[in-house]
């Protein structure tokens, strides 16, 4: 942004433009002039003149501490004030502190009902935890079906945990109609978008001939890619593989060596794993 166009938004912000105000506030932000705390005051001023773009910035401010001590119940009150104008962003951040009773009591039905106008609005994040709750059935009532409705709805926005999660509906044949070919294009769009998770699921894919041609030496690519990224059940794949010699030359130090890191990471299967390898 040019000096000329800084100095008009700061005439038009000191007359009371909440318009120019938020905008001046980006610029702090993110500008050559970079300044939290001149930024935050711009964007203070708009928001209590009702700017909602700039309400939800004042609580992205207080809920990370930019310009101003970080305080998560004046984080959660501005993200509500945005939420009741109808945007969609806010209203996400407004269930996941009713989730988590993070600067709000928690109210875990509460949540549901602003991550479904969070949802309806389009926020594909929202999307993607409606599912998971349709999914689990702990809060909303399971229901495979609805899951895969809004998956299906983040998905198309180019979610990559939209993509993962539907694909795991179509490869397990829940809510919708069991369909490999399907499942694994959603797992490649997942991982291009450095889904680890996928790249877990694509090895599984080819180990198994799921949706593309069997191919262990590919799914060993994959399940390493994904265990060197921190993924547990990936380096569960992988000690699999080596101990049964699938794709790999049998070996079972290397086995143990992909098990123990698995069991680190908290898999119990790879726990009882180590246990029978080191009792041989």
């Amino acid at each position: 942004m040019h000096k000329v166009d800084i100095s008009k938004l700061k005439e038009l912000a000191a007359q009371g433009d909440a318009n120019a105000q938020y905008e001046l506030g980006k610029y702090f932000s993110y500008g050559e002039d970079m300044d939290e705390t001149e930024a935050f005051r711009w964007f203070l001023l708009a928001a209590e003149q009702g700017h909602v773009k700039a309400q939800f910035a004042v609580g992205d401010c207080y809920a990370i501490g930019d310009g101003v001590e970080e305080d998560w119940k004046e984080a959660y009150r501005w993200y509500w004030r945005a939420a009741e104008q109808g945007y969609a962003e806010a209203q996400f951040d407004v269930a996941e502190c009713l989730a988590t009773g993070t600067g709000v009591e928690e109210n875990q039905e509460e949540a549901f009902h602003w991550y479904m106008k969070s949802a309806e609005g389009g926020y594909a994040h929202a999307q993607v935890a409606l599912g998971i709750l349709y999914e689990d059935g702990d809060i909303a009532p399971q229901s495979y079906a609805d899951a895969a409705k809004w998956y299906c709805l983040a998905a198309e926005q180019g979610d990559g945990a939209g993509q993962y999660n539907l694909g795991c509906l179509y490869l397990n044949g829940l809510g919708v109609e069991k369909d490999y070919n399907r499942a694994f294009e959603l797992f490649t769009l997942s991982a291009k978008q450095d889904g680890i998770y996928a790249l877990n699921n694509l090895g599984y894919c080819h180990e198994y001939g799921f949706g593309t041609p069997q191919n262990l030496e590919k799914a060993i690519e994959y399940y390493l890619l994904a265990a060197n990224r921190g993924d547990e059940v990936a380096a569960y794949n992988l000690g699999e593989c080596y101990e049964l010699g699938k794709g790999v030359e049998q070996n079972l130090d290397k086995a143990l060596e992909w098990y123990r890191i698995a069991a680190e990471r908290g898999d119990e299967d790879a726990q009882k794993k180590v246990q029978a390898l080191t009792n041989l």
